[in-house]
């Protein structure tokens, strides 16, 4: 009777309830978020910029080649790269000024260059090099010494039918002899150049130049996606233990005061509890005292921002409000885009970035670690959606009613 009861109790079924609501909830927020990789990233945008007036066929062929759907050949080299620091393209393939005429000369380093932002998400620059590498090495056995091999060939066999049009004027009676010579010669020279490019190929070759790059290991590319996920997640706890301080003060100094000693103590922990985190973030990667510095003023300003919006749903359902942060916390391991770059997100999770503390903190990070724009456009977001959260709060306490204990206080 005792195993009956225990099996069906409330703290058994509501531990089957839990392991089947996060484990749906992972599986389902994972699954559906990674599945864009890697096909999708096809829709990343990149850019080829060709300074050789020689090489217009190449660009063609090459923007015919790339597996993206997004090629711009309309800019410069310096809007390129500006447009790839800021991560608007991903990848700039240039083709430099000489760069047909140095192929036929046979010279030296004659390189095809592909430019890739490192401060990106592991995925998009992965793919970016896997790609450089694959057209690189196609354009260096197949594209750039078929047309020069062809060029070349049909010179030699234009310069040979003029001189055997010239003999056989010269010699009607072995015009037989002379056309059956030519095509011998014809074949020669076909083998001659084949020969020729052949050797060719070991001066043509492909460079990929790397901007805002990102020390070796997986610590530092990954660095703005776990830093940003830890303070997330510590967030989401503490906004539930401070929800039960905030509920015992209720009973004794009224809602009002007691939501506005939550709030002083959620800026309180924003200022005082990155600076611990990051230093030991500081000691691992090696960051510099200047780094340390921002990266407390960005971490303070996403704890601020969410413990706030973790405090809406436990406001409203109390210790049940975890029913709904962690759900919210595993789509922003997605939504933050610090896996998957927010350009090629699936809607919903792209939808999502828009009010994820994660999202505006890993760009953040990004940019100040390793490089890209002024991230303060990014704290101004995440103040915002801590001070949107915070109106959220204020119509949540004036609408909940809580039974009077202790001392009774008027003002509620």
């Amino acid at each position: 009777m005792n195993v009956r009861k225990f099996l069906i109790s409330k703290g058994t079924i509501g531990a089957l309830f839990m392991i089947l609501f996060y484990g749906l909830v992972m599986v389902g927020t994972y699954f559906s978020g990674y599945k864009v990789i890697p096909h999708k990233v096809k829709e990343l945008p990149v850019a080829i910029v060709n300074q050789d007036t020689q090489s217009q066929s190449l660009k063609k062929q090459l923007k015919k080649d790339l597996p993206f759907h997004h090629v711009r050949t309309q800019y410069t080299l310096t809007q390129a790269q500006k447009k790839l620091k800021n991560r608007q393209i991903y990848m700039i393939i240039q083709i430099p000024k000489n760069f047909h005429s140095k192929i036929v000369k046979q010279e030296q380093n004659t390189n095809l260059k592909f430019w890739i932002n490192e401060s990106n998400p592991t995925t998009a620059v992965t793919a970016m090099e896997n790609t450089a590498k694959l057209i690189g090495s196609s354009i260096k056995n197949k594209v750039t010494l078929a047309s020069g091999q062809a060029i070349f060939t049909k010179s030699q066999l234009l310069t040979l039918q003029k001189q055997a049009e010239q003999e056989i004027k010269s010699n009607p009676a072995a015009a037989k002899t002379i056309q059956a010579k030519v095509q011998q010669q014809g074949k020669d020279i076909a083998k001659t150049s084949a020969a020729l490019y052949k050797k060719a190929g070991n001066t043509v070759n492909y460079k990929i130049k790397k901007v805002n790059k990102i020390p070796s290991g997986m610590n530092h590319s990954m660095a703005p996606f776990f830093l940003s996920l830890a303070f997330y997640i510590g967030s989401m706890i503490g906004a539930m233990i401070l929800y039960m301080t905030y509920n015992d003060f209720v009973k004794i100094i009224g809602k009002w005061k007691s939501y506005a000693l939550a709030e002083l103590s959620i800026i309180l922990l924003a200022v005082i509890a990155p600076p611990l985190i990051i230093g030991l973030a500081k000691h691992l990667n090696g960051f510099d005292n200047q780094a340390f510095f921002h990266l407390w003023i960005i971490h303070s300003t996403e704890l601020f921002a969410a413990l706030n919006v973790n405090f809406i749903f436990t406001l409203i359902l109390g210790q049940l409000g975890i029913l709904i942060n962690m759900p919210f916390m595993l789509i922003q391991v997605v939504s933050g885009a610090g896996l998957i770059p927010e350009m090629i997100l699936p809607q919903f999770f792209k939808m999502m970035s828009k009010v994820s503390p994660c999202f505006y903190t890993i760009q953040a990070d990004f940019n100040l670690l390793y490089g890209g724009p002024s991230y303060h456009h990014l704290l101004f977001a995440l103040i915002l959606l801590g001070l949107v959260s915070i109106i959220a709060h204020l119509i949540i306490v004036g609408c909940k009613t809580y039974k009077n204990f202790g001392v009774k206080q008027s003002a509620d």
